[in-house]
């Protein structure tokens, strides 16, 4: 069977490169659908960044916005959700469809007590992305990115976000061992914006260390294929980084990722 999902790029693999030369380097591996950080457009200056994206011929599916101050950090907060609605201005001007976020770490608070602080301060951002027409999407992330997120389960990802009412991105790096894994992608498999693959060696220490679909541990082929059959229609995100993949070379690397994910879809050439 062939799949009619959108394959992307995610920019982590070039994540120190500057703008241009890694858009250029799409352009030399035919690469035509990406995922770029705001942290990298924003040094590049928003003006600078649209110009260069537009003279690419690179589509921009999504950009990646990490909340990263503690909770108990009124202001900085109040300055990454007036970051993030800047991010959800720059989706809108470049043709991006999705931005998907880390939540931030909970600091002292229980689980409860940050998801419904997060919820409350997020709600003049969900108002704004509802109104420019773009989907704001949760992250779920590994237990030891706690400096990122205190979402690490699909599970708890969906809790927090159906109460926020937006999307998912989900990492299967991050949580292909969880229980009842299926049965959570199949029941929010509408609210998936995002479902990314790479691998892992298991015994591997360090991190960020993603590798290759394929080339290490992970059963990233049945998991894919799991969620492929259950309905899941959206983009299908080749996200790598680590020393693995600086070793390979990013070039090289991402090639290799995507011919994989397209072989998954049933696609040739």
């Amino acid at each position: 069977m062939t799949y009619g999902n959108r394959i992307c790029v995610s920019g982590m693999a070039a994540v120190s490169w500057p703008l241009p030369e890694e858009l250029e380097m799409y352009r030399r591996t035919g690469t035509d659908l990406v995922g770029l950080t705001v942290p990298k457009l924003a040094t590049c200056g928003w003006p600078a960044a649209y110009d260069v994206i537009g003279r690419s011929g690179v589509d921009v599916e999504y950009l990646v916005h990490p909340f990263t101050a503690d909770p108990d950090d009124g202001d900085g907060w109040t300055a990454q959700v007036r970051s993030l609605m800047a991010a959800v201005d720059a989706a809108e001007r470049i043709g991006a469809r999705t931005v998907y976020l880390t939540v931030g770490p909970s600091g002292d608070l229980s689980w409860e007590e940050a998801a419904a602080r997060f919820t409350r301060r997020m709600a003049p951002a969900v108002e704004h992305a509802g109104e420019a027409g773009i989907a704001l999407a949760l992250e779920n992330t590994m237990s030891v990115r706690c400096d990122l997120s205190f979402i690490h389960t699909v599970r708890d990802a969906a809790e927090l976000a159906r109460r926020l009412d937006v999307g998912l991105c989900v990492d299967l790096y991050c949580c292909w061992q969880e229980a009842g894994l299926r049965s959570t992608l199949r029941a929010e498999v509408d609210r998936i914006r995002l479902l990314q693959v790479s691998d892992f060696k298991v015994g591997t220490l360090s991190f960020p260390n993603r590798w290759v679909p394929g080339d290490a541990d992970l059963p990233m082929a049945r998991l894919l294929d799991d969620t492929l059959a259950d309905g899941y229609r959206g983009t299908v995100d080749v996200e790598l980084a680590g020393p693995a993949i600086d070793a390979e070379g990013a070039e090289s690397a991402l090639t290799r990722g995507v011919s994989w994910t397209a072989t998954r879809l049933g696609r040739t050439g």
